[in-house]
Order: C-alpha cells, then structure tokens, then sequence
C-alpha cells in the first residue's frame, strides 16, 4: 500500500472511531448519528418523562366487523369491503393499529406488525393537539392566553418574536423561515434533536420569512414555543410544575385514560417537553382523546376542556385567512377537512407517518390510524371515505 492509501485508510478509521465516539454521547451530534432521521421507537432512545393516568374507565366495547359490509367504502376506485381485503391494505401500507368507535363505542379494533393494546405509539404531530387541549385547559384556569404576545411568558423573546400573540403559533402564522431536511445543519433535525429547546428555538425563531399573521408554514418551532410558554404560565402558579404532569391531572386522568403515556424530553433531568413531536401513548387512549373532542370537551358529564376552545379548534375560519383552505384549515394545531357530502367539517390530529385520529362529527365516528410509515395512501382522504360511507350498527 503506497502512503496515500496508507493516510487514507487510517483517516477513514480515524473518523469511524471519532463518530463511534460522539453517538455514544447524548449531544446533539450523538442523537444525529446514532438516530439519524425520526423512527416511531426513537423514545426508546430519548430521555422520556411519564403521563400518569388514573383509575381507568374502559371505553365500551361491542365489535362488530359487519361495518365494512354495510358502508363498502372506495378509496381509489377500490371497495375495500371485506375483513381480509381490509386487513391485507392496512398492513401493507404499514399501519400498525387501526381502530373505530362509533357514537363512543369501540365497534373495531386490530394491530399489525407484533402491536397489542398495550404497546405504546409515538404519536409524533398528534401531539400538538395533546399541547392545544392543554393550553385550551390553561386558558380556562386565567394561566395563559391565546391572545398575549409571547414575550409575557418567554424572557428570551425579543423584537419581533416577543410581540408574536400566541394566536399566530397556535395557527402557524407566524411567518418563520424554517429549513425542512435532514442535513446536520438544517434546523428540522436541529430542532427535533436539540438537548437544550428553551435556548435553541427561541434563536432559530428569530428569522422571519413571511410578514406574521399573513400565510401558513407547516412548522414545529412555533408548538416548541408554546410549549415553553406553557410551562413558564403554569409554574408561575405552581413552581416547580412540569407540562407532563399538568397534562396528566388536566387531561390523561380526567379522561379515565387506561394506560399511562409519555412525553419525549430534549434531555434528562430538567428537560423540556418534546410537544411538537413526542407524546407515546396507546392507540385506545388516542381514540379516547379524539372522541373528548367529538363530544365538545366533556368526558362522563365532566368539563375537561372548554367548549369554546373545542369549538375554535375544529370551526373553519373565516375565508380569506391564511389558515383557510380549499379543502380545510388549520387552528388550533387540529386540521379540518370538508369531507364530500358533509354538513360539517371533519377534523383530525395529524402526524409524521400517517398518524391520524380523524373525526367525523356527521357520523359520531372516530378513526385512529397509526403506522410505522405512510405507505402508498393518502390517509387523510382514506380516513374520510370511511366517515362518508359510514353506517352505524344497529343498536
């Protein structure tokens, strides 16, 4: 070997141990390397704080695989009304839990790919519907207020940035340059993979590319900023309080969830809530959470979220607003989706992968899919040719 290859093979060792030595560190350079890109276990490898529920109340089950014959739906010109073509669709496009309730009763339930009702799913996107119930809640408490410019809660908020009313966040826009990839630099993975938020997004935060309150730009920096809004409200009434444990005394136990959840953190101990990306739960509790807001907040005659909130997130804005849509809008973190036939407009929580709890308050419906991918489907217009097709069993 001449002394080139010599230099050249001992550089490429040379790199090789360095990298294996940084992705052995929780830093920003270790997650990059050793995660490289979101998965739907990366909370295994993420440091996690819990969502305790409470006693359990079990949502009424009375399956009846019969649905699929009476509303033989069509995606695609293809009728999928049978449980074997059902089944084989659902599992080649990657889905791994699939469920319906029908007026709050669990009518279907199935799971893929080694999943049971206690497995635990990375909800990535829907999670910023968790974090808009819960600001919502806070908003009722006097905690917080959609209303207020962010520099009331956030001291390293500034200029423009400061002045941002947490309405522009809450609907996306806020008119900030975000980079999408997934090169080291960008700040999509910068941002999902930071171990210090609280000092990282309000600077990546502080480039505009759009006059606020003008145009949507699908963002996560805007949910991590309130996210840490949040958190600064809530303590200021109760030191020391973390948003997992708000969510789950304000929400998770209120909603008799039956399994405990989780949130990611950017990091250990004092971390940040990852809410633009990292609350882990159980697809049956996910249905539960969508149909709390099918029935306008309240869970067993109990108020848990305002009806006004309820009602602004799932109300399309007026025409003309920059999160109005053709087919939909965006507010509140939910989307909405005017569903062919439909008096009202559907919504649903939505996340990377094809993670949706879309519901359907024509039908009474609620539809939970999630998956380790998204397939060959467009599962927003899946999910809504089920609701249009819909027939409820007898009772």
């Amino acid at each position: 070997m001449n002394r080139l290859g010599k230099w050249g093979a001992g550089a490429i060792v040379a790199v090789a141990l360095a990298c294996g030595g940084i992705a052995a560190t929780d830093t920003y350079a270790g997650r990059l390397l050793r995660l490289w890109g979101p998965d739907v276990e990366d909370y295994r490898h993420l440091p996690t704080r819990p969502v305790a529920a409470g006693a359990p109340l079990p949502l009424v089950e009375r399956f009846d695989r019969e649905w699929m014959q009476r509303s033989a739906f069509r995606y695609r010109g293809r009728r999928l009304q049978d449980q074997p073509s059902l089944d084989r669709f659902l599992a080649d496009n990657e889905t791994t839990a699939f469920l319906v309730l029908s007026d709050g009763i669990l009518v279907d339930e199935r799971y893929y790919a080694g999943k049971a009702r206690g497995s635990l799913f990375k909800s990535f996107s829907i999670t910023k519907s968790i974090l808009s119930a819960a600001i919502g809640i806070a908003a009722s408490e006097g905690l917080i207020s959609a209303r207020d410019p962010l520099g009331r809660y956030l001291a390293d908020a500034d200029g423009a940035l400061a002045s941002l009313p947490l309405q522009h966040l809450l609907d996306n826009i806020a008119g900030f340059h975000y980079e999408r990839g997934n090169l080291p630099w960008m700040q999509q993975p910068r941002m999902y993979y930071t171990t210090d938020a609280r000092a990282y997004v309000p600077r990546a935060a502080s480039r505009f590319e759009h006059r606020p309150g003008t145009r949507y730009v699908g963002e996560d920096l805007s949910p991590l900023l309130l996210g840490a809004a949040l958190e600064q409200a809530i303590r200021r009434r109760h030191p020391g309080a973390t948003l997992s444990g708000y969510v789950s005394s304000r929400l998770w136990r209120p909603l008799g969830a039956q399994y405990p959840a989780l949130f990611t953190l950017d990091r250990s101990g004092d971390g940040l809530e990852k809410v633009e990306s990292g609350f882990t739960a159980r697809a049956v509790d996910l249905a539960r959470f969508g149909q709390l807001f099918l029935d306008g907040g309240v869970h067993a005659g109990r108020r848990i979220v305002p009806a006004s909130w309820v009602a602004a997130s799932t109300t399309a804005p007026e025409r003309g607003k920059p999160n109005a849509f053709p087919h939909g809008f965006h507010r509140n973190l939910w989307w909405g989706h005017y569903r062919p036939g439909g008096v009202r407009p559907d919504f649903f929580a939505n996340g990377h992968f094809g993670q949706r709890i879309h519901v359907s308050p024509d039908k009474r419906l609620v539809l939970v899919r999630l998956g380790s991918g998204s397939g060959n489907v467009d599962w927003t217009a899946f999910l809504a040719a089920i609701a249009s097709a819909w027939k409820p069993p007898a009772r």
